[in-house]
């Protein structure tokens, strides 16, 4: 018995002293909010304008985003829970507008990392006292001691300020964010956020809801100028002249393979591949294109593009001949899309024919594309 006391003893000497917790009201719950996957993938919604502008809306959650990217790689163990102190806005925003900015920001956080927050009721609040003969009035925390004893009674480890500043001229939005430990008021971390309309968000110009990682790559892709692949299967119909049978309408399917450059990837370049098919007549065509698209990119239009294109049309039978001109495509959505071309085929015959082909030859079609 004398030895099983002993080991009892030793066992709860070992056992790991709990931190201290804040001090919660009676009858208050706890409840533990479930850990996203590893390979959670949350499709976030589209920030793409009609313009050039950007929504000052659109700026703010790209830069709470960035913020909680922040606190994530800190890491929930140096800084959580973490004790919302002040939330600024500048002189010439609406006051209110700091509690929209507080609720997207614990938004973001919770999307980015298992971190907790916590808002400060007295951080904000006023009081008073009497000084020997004088009447004190203070707002906030404003001692290290008050600091120590709001940290504790929350059990927080680090403070939260935040100010948001608006600038008209140049247009931008500044966001200036300090993080202070609880224990020693030392910075854990500092960081300031400016971004406006020329900067270009990571949102800006996407074909579809991407992932986060999706549009950094794409960003960086355009930084190294990497190449971006678009390829298109068109189908149709084409006419070519033909002295003496008249017009020979034939069915057309052509696939093309283009490179997207330039910063809004507005400039096409490739390569085209098809066939011509009607009872007289039967060639493939290979073909050079550039495009370009008229107005800016944006998913909520459709979007033109004007080209041309200039290759060979090939019978096999020695009857080839050039054929260029230019192309006009409506992409009515993200894959379907229209098109109309004008080119011109110079006269040639087919080896044993007296006929001759060539002359003006207009196209007709529809074709489907995948970025």
């Amino acid at each position: 018995m004398i030895l099983l006391a002993a080991m009892l003893l030793l066992a709860q000497a070992a056992a790991p002293t709990p931190e201290p917790q804040g001090e919660l009201p009676a009858g208050a719950s706890i409840y533990t909010r479930k850990k996203p996957g590893t390979h959670l993938k949350t499709v976030e919604g589209h920030l793409v304008t009609p313009g050039r502008d950007v929504s000052a809306d659109d700026v703010v959650d790209e830069m709470v985003d960035e913020f909680a990217a922040d606190v994530a790689r800190l890491g929930a163990a140096r800084v959580s829970p973490i004790l919302i102190q002040r939330v600024r806005v500048s002189e010439n925003m609406n006051p209110e507008y700091g509690q929209v900015l507080e609720a997207r920001l614990a938004a973001a956080v919770f999307r980015a990392a298992n971190v907790a927050l916590v808002r400060c009721v007295e951080c904000g609040a006023t009081r008073s006292r009497v000084e020997g003969a004088e009447w004190v009035v203070s707002r906030g925390v404003t001692t290290r001691e008050q600091a120590r004893e709001v940290a504790r009674k929350y059990g927080a480890r680090s403070f939260l300020d935040i100010s948001l500043s608006l600038r008209e001229y140049p247009a931008s939005l500044a966001m200036d964010v300090e993080m202070v430990r609880t224990d020693d008021s030392s910075i854990a971390f500092a960081e300031a956020y400016r971004m406006d309309a020329d900067q270009g968000m990571l949102y800006r110009g996407a074909d579809r809801a991407q992932t986060r990682e999706d549009r950094l790559k794409e960003l960086e892709d355009k930084l190294e100028e990497r190449p971006r692949y678009t390829a298109a299967v068109e189908f149709g119909t084409m006419m070519v002249p033909s002295d003496p049978a008249g017009s020979l309408w034939g069915a057309v399917a052509r696939y093309r393979l283009t490179e997207k450059f330039g910063w809004d990837r507005q400039y096409e370049a490739g390569l085209t591949l098809g066939g011509y098919l009607n009872d007289t007549l039967i060639g493939g065509m290979v073909a050079a294109m550039f495009q370009v698209r008229i107005g800016d990119g944006n998913i909520w239009s459709s979007q033109v593009w004007l080209g041309a294109d200039a290759g060979g049309f090939l019978t096999g039978n020695a009857g080839n001949t050039a054929i260029f001109g230019p192309t006009l495509r409506w992409q009515i959505g993200t894959r379907i899309g229209l098109h109309a071309a004008i080119r011109y085929m110079p006269s040639f015959s087919l080896k044993g024919k007296t006929d001759e082909f060539g002359g003006v030859t207009p196209e007709l079609g529809v074709g489907f594309t995948w970025n």
